[in-house]
């Protein structure tokens, strides 16, 4: 769970241009790092990391930034 607020955090960043997409694999090593602290087997922590390498490439460009709802 750290893990992926870590990740989801500093991709949030990059969509919001705040953080450079240069970061992108630096993002990607925070969330193996931190499964690693929280006790994930390597094997896992490799199929976790590989999986963001491949599948969220996109997620953190600018153009994927999400609408921001407000309630009234």
């Amino acid at each position: 769970m750290r893990g992926s607020l870590i990740h989801d955090a500093l991709y949030q960043l990059m969509r919001m241009g705040l953080l450079s997409i240069s970061f992108r694999k630096r993002a990607d090593m925070e969330l193996e790092k931190a499964c690693a602290v929280d006790g994930m087997c390597g094997f896992y922590r490799n199929i976790v990391y590989f999986a963001v390498q491949k599948a969220a490439k996109n997620s953190a460009l600018p153009k994927h930034a999400k609408k921001v709802i407000t309630a009234p």
